[in-house]
């Protein structure tokens, strides 16, 4: 290849940084844009002794229950403390729900673990940096809004991008 035309193609050295430096500003104004936006919405935090807790079958009792899927084996399993309001189309509540029938829903969600892929539990946030409840499920990502003081809205969960539950999932749909 022509040495001239290579040079045409590619730039002089100081074209070249001074682009470079024009995309690592551009990355970095973006990356702000990413975290202010996630700063408005709460989310998931793991922690053990909330899984301790939904797997020896205790109830607390200034929680309201709630699923995500299937009655007997649900997606997920949240609990919000009532001195918050749920706001939600996607979250059955359960009203009369006793530490056997989350006994019961804890087992059946453990049926469907495979090698790498397990439950796991946490606290809710919300964006505020409040604790509003608990969670237990494969899916370990989830999306939490205040739209008002007192209400809370939490959306379904799903798999970290890459985690051996995602990639479970994608073999399952083949």
């Amino acid at each position: 290849m022509n040495k001239n035309l290579f040079q045409g193609l590619v730039g002089s050295g100081k074209t070249y940084a001074s682009i470079c430096v024009v995309l690592f500003g551009l990355l970095f104004c973006l990356e702000g844009c990413i975290v202010a936006g996630s700063a408005s919405s709460g989310g998931l935090q793991k922690r053990m002794e909330i899984e301790e807790l939904f797997e020896s079958g205790t109830l607390l009792t200034d929680h309201t229950y709630y699923v995500d899927g299937s009655e007997i084996e649900p997606d997920a399993i949240i609990a919000i403390s009532n001195k918050f309001h749920l706001q939600t189309k996607i979250w059955t509540k359960k009203e009369d729900w006793t530490a056997e029938n989350l006994s019961k829903a804890v087992f059946w969600m453990q049926t469907e673990e495979l090698g790498f892929c397990y439950n796991e539990a946490g606290v809710l946030i919300a964006p505020d940096g409040q604790q509003i409840g608990i969670w237990y499920s494969k899916r370990d990502h989830s999306t939490v809004r205040q739209p008002a003081p007192g209400v809370v809205e939490v959306f379904s969960f799903w798999f970290s991008p890459g985690s051996p539950c995602a990639r479970q999932e994608f073999l399952d749909d083949l």
